[in-house]
């Protein structure tokens, strides 16, 4: 099994582990080594965040707004120190997907959010049992309505079906029962409520456990079932790995989960350690997100700048933040892909390369970036962008017709150096988008 250095994986694993990142983070990450930069990332609150809260501060954010709560998170995902809080956050996001469609109450997706951060890494067991208490998902799977005597099953369901078992590992009677034992379990000005009038207090049997069981044990019961451990560690795999995920790594990290009790940063250090994760063949081999895309490219090309038309610019990719299409999630992988969302992925490409907010800014500035690289040769030029944005992984034969490209003047004719500084900003910005719509580009 061929396995790239420890610096060469840095990249791969900050693209998996995070959204990519500047030049400055990447250089920073590869000083520490792989070890050291896993743990960094695995254990988020070591890493001062206070510049970010001081930018978020100052944007102003009205969290009623879902607009603004999705700049936010934007805003979050690109300038955070805790690259791996945010992905993670966003797995959770798919994976307990509750869309503001229904809930139509921004904050109260804001408090879900901030409950990911909180639980996300923790065990499983304190995560599911937090969104179950979540006001936004109590609303989302109409817990609101689940009653003594006239119970709602759709979050009995949902949390055996979509957030812990899968189909096949409990009975229709098991969602029977363990809709009574969350009866009572509702929200009131935004935030939990133990309704007691309303809450089943007889004999329940769920998965084999008998008893007065209310909610707690539902989260516990299910938490600790062998299924649970396969289908959060095949659900960490396909997100973080492979879409086809390997069987025997879900069951290397099944095997983690059960003997760390769930705990998800265990998994993680075992996922992010695999030899499958660490291997050539997962080297740019997932097709990326619509939030990837715009973050890696927004921290890549240290953009500064971020308009307001990035977060709809995502939504017409197919990813609406706080807005996933169904309670399943976002499909992922080749799902990302049709022609409308390539369409709007070369887009995004040309207004990142050619947009000018007046005179004399833009999103990037490519003459700056190689004049500070000390490059004057199209070799120079074409080298450093490819390196920057795809670890240099494109045929050679696609490399020299890059070369070609930068190395002619306005009539396509070959000229060893471009006099025109208009011309060869042209050139440059022409070069950047080229290599963003190349395929390469859509894989982390």
């Amino acid at each position: 099994m061929s396995k790239r250095d420890s610096q060469a994986l840095i990249p791969h694993l900050l693209r998996r582990a995070g959204f990519g990142a500047t030049p400055v983070e990447l250089e920073y990450y590869q000083s520490k080594g792989y070890d050291k930069t896993l743990d960094e990332l695995l254990h988020p609150d070591r890493a001062a965040n206070d510049a970010l809260d001081d930018l978020i501060a100052a944007q102003n954010f009205d969290f009623t707004r879902v607009e603004d709560l999705k700049r936010w998170w934007l805003f979050r995902m690109c300038f955070t120190k805790r690259p791996l809080e945010e992905k993670l956050a966003l797995f959770w996001h798919g994976h307990f997907a509750t869309s503001n469609k229904k809930v139509n109450n921004p904050y109260a997706m804001y408090q879900q959010n901030l409950t990911f951060r909180k639980y996300g890494m923790g065990p499983f067991s304190d995560l599911l049992l937090g969104v179950s208490k979540d006001p936004a998902m109590i609303v989302w799977l109409d817990n609101q309505q689940n009653r003594k005597g006239s119970p709602n099953e759709n979050y009995a369901r949902e949390i055996m079906e979509l957030f812990s078992l899968g189909i096949g590992n409990y009975s229709e009677n098991d969602i029977k029962e363990g809709a009574k034992a969350f009866t009572g379990w509702q929200t009131k000005n935004s935030t939990f409520f133990f309704n007691s009038t309303q809450h089943d207090s007889s004999v329940k049997n769920f998965l084999g456990k008998s008893g007065d069981l209310n909610g707690d044990d539902v989260v516990q019961i299910v938490s600790s079932q062998p299924a649970a451990s396969q289908f959060i560690a095949r659900k960490l795999v396909a997100f973080f790995v492979a879409d086809n995920p390997d069987q025997g790594m879900v069951d290397d990290l099944a095997a983690v989960y059960i003997k760390e009790n769930g705990n998800t940063r265990s998994v993680l250090k075992a996922l992010f350690t695999h030899p499958i994760f660490m291997n050539d063949k997962a080297f740019h081999a997932k097709i990326k997100s619509p939030s990837e895309l715009v973050v890696g490219t927004i921290k890549t090309l240290q953009v500064k700048n971020l308009d307001g038309d990035l977060t709809a610019s995502m939504s017409r990719m197919g990813q609406s933040l706080f807005e996933p299409p169904s309670v399943k999630g976002w499909d992922g992988g080749h799902a990302w892909i049709s022609t409308n969302t390539m369409m709007e992925r070369f887009n995004l490409a040309t207004r990142i390369t050619q947009q000018k907010f007046d005179a004399l800014e833009g999103y990037i500035s490519p003459s700056q970036m190689v004049a500070n690289q000390g490059l004057t040769n199209a070799r120079g030029m074409v080298d450093y962008f490819v390196n920057l944005l795809v670890d240099g992984d494109i045929p050679e034969p696609a490399k020299t017709e890059l070369i070609k490209y930068v190395s002619s003047d306005i009539s396509g004719k070959s000229v060893a150096a471009i006099p025109d500084d208009k011309l060869l900003d042209a050139k440059l910005r022409g070069l950047v988008h080229l290599i963003m719509t190349m395929p390469t580009y859509q894989l982390s």
